[in-house]
């Protein structure tokens, strides 16, 4: 239970960067992750098709809550929910419950964003494209269904290279080619989550790999839709409410409209795979808290030694690590997240110093995470590998934590960057050649 009354609580999410409204709808989200998932979470894993327990809540949540319009400007009926402390104080406590939840939601509005931040900005090219964007699909997603969108950029053969911004889109293997009044998409897509139920995707590509940025572009593709297919999905060892599958692009073809192109597609792209540092690592942080919780009404039941395992020095030593890291790891994300929604001070998302700061934040909470919930497991014995008792989900979970966004590699070296240069791109002595 969130309890906002508590002086703990007042020190973890100040007043300077979580504001009454912002409190509210912490408060609404975490009542409803308190009784719509957690009663079920052990569950969610099994339910394969999602039909029984994670469609029923994600309908309540994206529709019945209206997160599927959180990305949507108001221009087009959406809630134009920006603000990325929120957005952060969202998946935390989603993440608290079912981190393939909190990403099924966080990777609808990540599909979203690419179109916000066009229509949003002051360029008239980028505004012409987030506009026929939202004119043909926010109806879809401020309806009375369920609607899912999906940020479809990674590749079996590049991975994480797509987001290395060093890489200029040079390694995207995925084509498209402007034909008249239409874009015409090839290639294969793999690992995006929403994958294979997005009613729409942001799909990356590129015109001619050896002009780079020059010749990046984004194309929206609606499901389902002539030429695009799909392979299985995937069987994870945890975020299974998160789905992945590979996409199939053969000859696709979708109105000009719908694509952008050039140093302005890039710049959006860029600006998009830089947002979510402060919100994958604030799932990481409720993650945590989960299974710190789980931890103590553990430790304070079970008996060892003639006392309550909690009072052995040796479990609070665990248990006070555990609350020290999610007390300075929730620091760092309010802190960044706060900077983020103020980019008229510190700068655009996509800068080389806003990069490195939350690549920094995001690669050292989600590292930290998996191996804090595994000591954690230490406390629990053979009780925590049960199912049943809440434990080992978070185990499982925690591992897809530190392989999300580029992974805690591509996060250190972007860090890297900002104190000396740093050449890990795929290019150069040793390295791929650039495409002629």
């Amino acid at each position: 239970m969130l309890d906002q009354t508590s002086q703990w609580y007042k020190l973890q999410y100040p007043e300077c960067f979580v504001n009454e409204e912002l409190r509210m709808m912490q408060k609404t989200l975490a009542d409803f992750v308190d009784k719509e998932i957690m009663p079920v979470r052990d569950q969610i894993d099994d339910d394969v098709t999602h039909e029984k327990i994670v469609t029923p809540i994600l309908k309540k949540l994206q529709v019945g809550l209206g997160y599927q319009k959180n990305k949507i400007p108001k221009d087009f009926g959406g809630n134009q929910q920006l603000s990325m402390v929120g957005d952060a104080l969202m998946q935390e406590q989603m993440s608290r419950a079912d981190y393939g939840i909190s990403l099924h939601s966080a990777c609808t509005d990540w599909g979203l964003v690419p179109a916000a931040l066009a229509y949003l900005s002051p360029s008239p090219t980028g505004n012409a494209w987030g506009k026929a964007v939202f004119s043909e699909f926010a109806p879809k997603f401020t309806g009375k269904e369920l609607a899912v969108a999906c940020m479809n950029f990674s590749e079996e053969d590049s991975a994480c290279d797509v987001e290395n911004p060093m890489n200029e889109g040079r390694t995207v293997k995925v084509r498209a080619e402007l034909k008249g009044n239409e874009w015409v998409v090839n290639g294969n897509k793999l690992w995006a989550s929403n994958a294979g139920i997005a009613d729409l995707n942001c799909v990356v590509c590129n015109m001619d790999p050896s002009k780079g940025i020059d010749a990046f572009t984004l194309v929206y593709v609606p499901e389902p839709w002539p030429g695009v297919s799909h392979g299985e999905f995937e069987v994870k060892c945890g975020a299974n409410a998160d789905r992945n599958t590979p996409t199939y692009f053969d000859n696709v073809r979708v109105p000009k409209e719908w694509g952008i192109q050039g140093p302005e597609a890039w710049a959006i792209f860029t600006n998009t795979v830089s947002a979510p540092m402060s919100l994958n690592a604030a799932n990481a942080v409720g993650l945590l808290q989960g299974a710190f919780d789980v931890l103590l009404e553990y430790t304070e039941g079970r008996v060892a030694g003639g006392k309550p395992i909690s009072k052995h020095l040796h479990a609070a030593m665990i248990l006070g690590e555990i609350a020290s890291f999610i007390s300075v790891a929730r620091a760092a994300i309010l802190e960044l997240a706060y900077q983020y929604d103020h980019m008229d001070i510190y700068g655009m998302w996509n800068t080389e110093s806003m990069m490195a700061k939350g690549h920094a934040v995001h690669a050292y909470i989600t590292r930290t995470v998996p191996d804090l919930v595994s000591r954690g497991l230490e406390l629990m014995g053979s009780f925590g590998l049960v199912r049943e008792n809440g434990y080992e989900k978070y185990y499982r979970d925690a591992v897809v934590l530190k392989i999300v966004l580029g992974g805690s590699h591509l996060g250190y070296f972007e860090a890297c960057k900002q104190f000396y240069d740093l050449d890990y791109s795929s290019f150069g002595p040793g390295k791929l050649k650039k495409p002629a």
